[in-house]
């Protein structure tokens, strides 16, 4: 199972688990556990900004977000996505759907040290992208 971290388009944040993400299914079961109760939901994925699959869902309060990532050869595009909210994304992308059938792109952070693993980012939740320079 995969730690996600939701983020929908009116701004909610949902953390959970899922198994059974794919970006060719329109929604996907996000199960979450307060302590008590074991709850399951179906998310919509045109209701989304973007899934972010974590490492931990409390992340790390010391962490520092970087500002500058040298060129590492890693393989892909070095971009910037701008969300419609004004939030930034500043990672790696090998290729972007925005014009296919899949709902958005995976897009791996360049910054390795964030809680971030990956993240799925939907087209409609996007003002522009740039490379990143």
């Amino acid at each position: 199972m995969n730690k996600v971290v939701v983020r929908t388009l009116s701004g909610e944040t949902i953390k959970g688990y899922t198994g059974d993400f794919s970006r060719s299914k329109p929604s996907f079961l996000l199960s979450s556990d307060d302590g008590s109760v074991r709850m399951n939901q179906i998310i919509k994925l045109n209701d989304l900004k973007a899934i972010f699959f974590v490492k931990t869902f409390d992340g790390n309060f010391l962490y520092k977000k970087k500002l500058y990532f040298d060129e590492d050869g890693s393989y892909g595009k070095r971009v910037v996505v701008k969300f419609k909210d004004g939030e930034e994304f500043i990672g790696r992308v090998e290729t972007m759907h925005s014009d296919s059938e899949y709902s958005g792109f995976f897009i791996f952070p360049l910054d390795t040290d964030s809680n971030t693993i990956r993240a799925f980012i939907l087209n409609g939740s996007i003002e522009s992208i740039r490379l990143y320079k």
